[in-house]
């Protein structure tokens, strides 16, 4: 296997501010606050290189966000006592009572494409949950920190459609949401979208807002969109993994080149304890079953072997290998 990190000299540190929501134009309205606290310093920005196929991580956010009972409904003490020497305080808080998460995206660089993997919360967007609601976060500033332009990516590519992962899909301009990326095509897994699109005509968003509206529905208008299999040869070395449970048409990213293979797998699992306690699923779950049965045979499949499992929400530096733990599992994050 055979896999390079090279470590970006990024600023240290990168604050998120709320902007007023009665003002959308919000780069100029001076209603900016400062967000809570962002665990985000220059060492989250790496290349991890597959062959001849490069991923940089690109972090939006990452700090205690989730309440750990809510989020893990079979969260106890007991449960949890066992590992609290590798949980705390790198994957969880125990003043706030909530689990550490990141949110960031992934940009893959082929010899024949450049391809955005998932797409964050974005910014100026009405949500629910305060964190997200009208953010204004750094995220695009270091995106173009990578010698990227909007304009230089050939794919989209949204794991699933939750409000974390569509973000960054459009962009607020003259009062409409368009396209962020105008030169790409954005893939979308044809199950996912179907699920979605049911799911905002029943109006079920109220847990984090109608997102599918402003982040979606604009890539359908502008025909951006592409539909495909859950299993969609995306690039020589690139395949989509179907990964249901967490969502009906939630996929991952199988990268394979060179001899080194990875596996961008989304929120097959959002934390590490899910490597210890696969039954473990959480409450955005859209089916809790089928996202513990395929959580449980990826870990099955890939534990003890070289292949680097990338979750889209494991704290820096995100990626790394499944490893056997006693009679279940753990995770061995790359440099460690």
């Amino acid at each position: 296997m055979f896999i390079d990190i090279l470590q970006r000299d990024m600023p240290p540190v990168f604050v998120a501010y709320y902007c007023d929501p009665s003002n959308r134009q919000c780069d100029s309205c001076g209603h900016k606050k400062p967000g809570p606290p962002n665990r985000i310093h220059g060492d989250q920005m790496f290349d991890f290189t597959f062959g001849d196929i490069t991923v940089t991580r690109i972090v939006e956010m990452e700090m205690p966000m989730l309440g750990a009972t809510t989020f893990f409904p079979e969260w106890n003490d007991a449960a949890i006592e066992p590992h609290r020497d590798w949980l705390i305080p790198r994957h969880f808080d125990p003043a706030s009572g909530n689990v550490v998460i990141n949110i960031q995206a992934f940009l893959v660089r082929t010899p024949r494409h450049t391809i955005l993997v998932d797409t964050c919360v974005g910014n100026h967007k009405p949500r629910n949950r305060e964190m997200f609601d009208n953010a204004l976060f750094p995220w695009m500033d270091n995106f173009l920190a990578l010698g990227v332009a909007p304009e230089d990516i050939d794919y989209v590519l949204c794991t699933h459609m939750h409000v974390d992962h569509v973000g960054w899909n459009t962009k607020l301009e003259d009062g409409r949401w368009v396209p962020t990326f105008p030169n790409a095509k954005y893939i979308f897994a044809r199950t996912e979208l179907e699920f979605w699109k049911q799911q905002s005509e029943q109006d079920q968003m109220t847990r984090t807002g109608d997102y599918i509206v402003d982040s979606v529905v604009p890539i359908l208008e502008a025909k951006q969109e592409v539909l495909v299999d859950m299993d969609h040869q995306l690039d020589d070395g690139l395949t989509l993994q179907p990964l249901p449970g967490h969502t009906p048409g939630m996929v991952g990213l199988n990268i394979n080149s060179g001899g080194a293979e990875a596996i961008l797998c989304g929120d097959m699992m959002h934390h590490m304890i899910q490597c210890h306690i696969p039954d473990w699923s959480t409450l955005a779950c859209a089916d809790m079953e089928a996202a513990r049965v395929t959580r449980k045979a990826f870990l099955d499949r890939y534990a003890d072997t070289d292949v680097t499992i990338v979750p889209s929400h494991f704290p820096n530096p995100t990626a790394g290998l499944i490893v056997p733990h006693g009679d279940t599992f753990g995770f061995r994050y790359i440099g460690e």
